[in-house]
Order: structure tokens, then C-alpha cells, then sequence
């Protein structure tokens, strides 16, 4: 089952770049049939083709919540629903996606407003109270040709009109409280690797309509941020954690969160430890492995025995950013690609070391003695299986820790009665997946 995920993600990018090679546009637009419409959907399409002519073709935003061409929302806050459908003008030679609303009155679907977009596709749309005001706020990210060209537009309907509220470029957005006023407010991402600049964008409503209220730079050096999240540093201090792609190919993450309204990022201060003790390699991402809302930063360094070895085999160190400083917070074998994390006890710290199976490729835990070479006594050794080899694995003295849909965690467990013996329950609580 492992190989299987490993081997369908190879699928998957071999199918990317084929078709990236051979110039073709791989929109789900053109890569796949359109769903079957609902009799409202077909209602309101009909309203479109009215307005719009019976040229069109439908467009469907390529990721977020909504991925429908079909959208339902009270947009205008008048207790009713009104339909936003996307679709592309066939008979125009404007290749810009366009948005339509539509209203139903006395139990008839009509169009009430047409606006052309500021794209080619739809990459994402988002609904927002911006700010607490009580007013909803449709978020609509417009892609072109190249992945980086991507136009963030904020729209209100009043009076039957959308109106457009703020226009900026992004390349990636989070929505979250980042200035702990009670309203939503979006975090703006944007990476030019032509121009070597980055930097977040803190857009929210303070009584004057939406608006960028404050820009923070990131590093010039990151040529990518393959994950973004939000969390929290400490109990009650919202921040952004950006993990930035670097040209060494390693990852390296940055902190961003609101003082007295004013964005931060402790990371571009002079002499922080910040990017130095995050650079990492890649697949080692910022995540709350504990579920308590609160982010951990990982950090690797060798098992006891590994110094300066192709070989080594690696701590990940879970880190927690306070006062300025990063402190660890957990130590754990992790395996991000076979999907867990197992935490360190403490009364292993510097007495425990790890060893790769070379035949079943399973992680075994071993009392180090000094060296590896010396280090022959077996506590616990890890592997993954489907759930139907998991029947034979507790024949041969295996015990599940854990499982998913698709996967079962287990554990053997030494021949010895030495103090640093693990009990399944001790194991099952510090098992995480990833």
C-alpha cells in the first residue's frame, strides 16, 4: 500500500509534466466532463443563455471549497440566495472569464448582472465577513498562463451591482483573524522570482471599505512557499507560518503575525535565528502535530552515532517560536512520506539510536552503546502495511499503534527486559499521523 501512494504521486507528476511538455492547457476545464447538472442548475443555465447567448462554456475554479461553476449565496444579505455562475464567451473574442448573477423572482431564475473577470480561469473563490463588518464579501483569484499571473478581486453586491472593492496580485491567500479584531481578515502572499521580492499583505475592513492595511517582505531568496497554514504562537497570538523553498532545495520557515494592527516578520531582523534554525529539507513542513492550535516548526539533527554520515538517519525536532527564540518542544522519527511521526520519550534522549532495515526496510529503534556498530540491542522496530498484510504482521508479534483507511501503523517490540522498553500504550500516545 505504501509503494502504491508513493507510485501514484510519481503517476500523477509524470501525467503533469507530460503534459506541460506538450504544451497542452491542463485545466480541469479541458481535462475533464462536466458534471451532470442539477434541474435548478439546468434552470438557471437557461436564465444564462438567455442573457448571454447559447455560445458559452462553463468555467469551474480549480481549487478551494467551491469548485462548481454554480454558486449559491445571499450575497446582498437580503435573506435570499442569488446564483453565481462563471462561464467563457464562445462567440467573443475576449478570453477573459466571465461572472453572472442571477436573481430568482416570483419563481423564475433572470440575470441581474454580468461582469467580465480580470482572468483566463478560475483559480479559487472565498465568501468573507471582512473585517466584522456583517457584510459579505466574494473573494474571486483569476489565473492566466503562468501560475505566478494571478489577480485577487474583493466584490459586494448592492443595488443589483457587483462592485469591486480591491484588485491585487497574489499568489496565495489564507483567510484567518490576523489582527484579533473579531472579523476576518486575508493574508496576501506574493512571490516574484524575476524581481527576487516576497511578501504578505494583511486586506480587512477598518471602516473604510477593503483595503491592504499593511505589507510585510519575506526573504528574497525563496524562490517558492509550498505550504502556508495559520496557527498560533503561544495561546492567543495568530500568525502565518510560511515555509519557503529555497535554491539549495531545502525549506526554510517564516513567522508572521500583527502588532498593535502592524504586520511583523521576525525572521527579516537582523541576527535572528529564525532562518537558521528552520532550514530543513523538503516535505518537513510547519504543522500543529499536537492538535493544540499552537504551530511547530521542524528542525533536523542526526541520531546518536550519525556524525557525518550518507547514512544518517534523522531527529526531527519539533519547535515552538517564543520571545524571539525557537525551542524544542518535541523530538520525533518522521516519516512525512509514509504519513506518521513518532515523539521521542525523554528518557530516551541520547540513549536511543535508529537503524535502517535494509531487507524489510522497517525503522529499528536500538540501545546505543557508544557506536552503531555496537549498538545491538533491539527495542522496537516500526512498519507500514495494508490492512490485509496487518493479519499476518500479528502473527509474527507485531501490535497496531495505529491506522487509516488505507494503512495500518505497528510495532514489534524487543526480546529484553531493559528500563528503556516501551509499553504499547506509551508508544500508541506518542504516535501522530502526519
Amino acid at each position: 500500500m505504501k509503494l502504491s501512494k508513493i507510485a501514484l504521486t510519481a503517476a500523477a507528476a509524470a501525467m503533469s509534466a507530460s503534459l506541460c511538455a506538450c504544451g497542452l492547457d491542463s485545466s480541469i476545464d479541458n481535462l475533464l466532463s462536466p458534471p451532470m447538472m442539477s434541474e435548478e442548475q439546468q434552470e438557471i443555465y437557461s436564465a444564462l443563455t438567455k442573457a448571454a447567448g447559447n455560445e458559452i462554456s462553463l468555467v469551474y475554479p480549480r481549487s478551494g471549497a467551491y469548485r462548481s461553476a454554480f454558486v449559491f449565496i445571499d450575497l446582498d444579505t437580503d435573506g435570499e440566495n442569488e446564483a453565481v455562475v462563471f462561464y467563457n464567451s464562445l462567440s467573443s473574442k475576449e478570453s477573459n472569464v466571465r461572472v453572472n448573477i442571477l436573481d430568482k423572482g416570483e419563481g423564475e431564475w433572470r440575470s441581474v448582472y454580468d461582469h467580465a473577470g480580470a482572468g483566463t480561469s478560475v483559480e479559487q473563490v472565498f465568501f468573507t465577513d471582512l473585517g466584522g463588518t456583517g457584510h459579505i464579501r466574494m473573494a474571486i483569484g483569476y489565473g492566466y498562463m503562468t501560475p505566478t499571473e494571478k489577480t485577487l478581486k474583493l466584490y459586494s453586491l448592492g443595488d443589483g451591482i457587483l462592485n469591486t472593492e480591491y484588485t491585487g496580485t497574489y499568489y496565495k491567500t489564507l483567510t484567518l483573524d490576523l489582527d484579533k479584531d473579531g472579523g476576518d481578515d486575508i493574508a496576501v502572499v506574493n512571490c516574484n522570482n524575476e524581481n527576487h521580492t516576497a511578501s504578505l499583505s494583511l486586506v480587512t475592513d477598518r471602516g473604510e471599505g477593503a483595503e491592504c492595511v499593511s505589507t510585510v517582505d519575506m526573504s528574497p531568496t525563496t524562490l517558492d512557499f509550498p505550504s502556508v497554514i495559520s496557527g498560533y504562537i503561544g495561546n492567543d497570538t495568530p500568525a502565518v507560518f510560511a515555509d519557503g523553498l529555497l535554491g539549495s532545495g531545502n525549506l526554510s520557515t517564516e513567522i508572521i503575525y500583527c502588532v498593535n494592527g502592524e504586520l511583523r516578520n521576525p525572521a527579516m531582523i537582523d541576527g535572528s535565528e529564525l532562518p537558521a534554525r528552520t532550514v530543513r529539507p523538503q516535505g518537513l513542513y510547519c504543522k500543529d502535530i499536537d492538535g493544540d492550535g499552537i504551530v511547530e516548526i521542524p528542525e533536523r539533527e542526526a541520531f546518536p552515532g550519525y556524525k557525518d554520515r550518507q547514512d544518517a538517519q534523522y531527529i526531527t525536532n519539533w519547535n515552538v517560536f517564543e520571545n524571539y527564540s525557537v525551542i524544542k518542544k518535541y523530538s520525533s522519527l518522521t516519516e512525512p512520506y509514509l504519513g506518521y511521526a513518532f515523539m521521542l520519550p525523554v528518557r530516551w534522549q541520547g540513549l536511543v539510536t535508529v537503524k535502517n532495515d535494509g531487507t524489510t526496510g522497517e525503522k529499528v529503534f536500538y540501545k546505543y552503546n557508544g557506536s552503531l556498530e555496537q549498538s545491538r540491542l533491539e527495542l522496537m522496530r516500526i512498519t507500514v502495511c495494508s490492512l490485509s498484510d496487518s493479519e499476518q504482521k500479528l502473527l509474527e508479534g507485531y501490535v497496531a499503534v495505529a491506522s487509516t483507511d488505507s494503512a495500518v501503523y505497528m510495532v514489534r517490540f524487543g526480546d529484553t527486559e531493559d528500563n528503556l522498553l516501551l509499553t504499547t500504550a506509551e508508544v500508541s500516545n506518542n504516535f501522530y499521523l502526519y
